[in-house]
């Protein structure tokens, strides 16, 4: 692992007793910056506007393998309630410009999805999901549910591990459906990104008020 510091850290990052506080995008569940909801309600592709913000775009992978879908991820993935514990693939991943992180990105989909031909999501390797699935000629995108991640939380610990200061984060999540499958995508903005900078700033400007 590139990012020797999160060794210490267990994978999934994000476990079951560690749930965010996701809420349809509303407005009164925004932040008070209209940079940042715009980063987070941005309808395209994110690694495709990761790329036009460096010279580098890379993927460190943290995990990819079975586990348990967690009750909230349940719901947008399974048909019924008494399928919550369902066995899902977890993959969680860094996504980096230029060498710095920029988002941290988990991704769970039933395994009728790791073996869906179409979306080769068995050899993505290091390579980024989101390009796999923008690509697909049907592809579908629940609405966007929105979350902060306090400095207390795992997600939060991952930030000060890789030696950023300690402050809450916001992340986004949705629903793709494509070739009959589904994929649950959430992405939190860390360390160097715009988004999580523009969060280290409001703090600072709620503390001084």
């Amino acid at each position: 692992m590139r990012f020797s510091e999160l060794q210490q850290l267990e994978f999934p990052i994000v476990s079951q007793g560690h749930q965010a506080d996701w809420q349809p995008a509303l407005e009164q569940h925004l932040p008070n910056s209209s940079l940042l909801t715009q980063w987070l309600l941005d309808p395209d592709s994110l690694t495709a506007k990761l790329k036009r913000h460096c010279q580098h775009f890379s993927v460190e992978v943290l995990g990819q393998r079975p586990g348990i879908i967690r009750p909230d991820e349940a719901k947008w993935l399974t048909e019924s309630a008494d399928q919550e514990q369902a066995n899902a693939t977890i993959r969680e991943v860094i996504l980096c410009c230029d060498g710095k992180p920029w988002v941290f990105a988990r991704s769970v989909f039933p395994q009728s999805a790791l073996d869906t031909a179409a979306l080769k999501l068995g050899q993505l390797g290091n390579k980024p999901l989101g390009a796999h699935l923008f690509a697909q000629p049907d592809l579908q995108r629940s609405r966007i549910e929105v979350s902060t991640f306090s400095a207390q939380s795992r997600i939060g610990a991952l930030h000060q591990c890789l030696g950023y200061p300690a402050h809450s984060l916001w992340g986004r999540r949705s629903c793709f459906t494509a070739a009959g499958q589904r994929v649950l995508v959430a992405e939190v903005f860390i360390g160097e990104s715009i988004p999580a900078q523009i969060a280290a700033t409001l703090i600072q400007d709620n503390t001084h008020d």
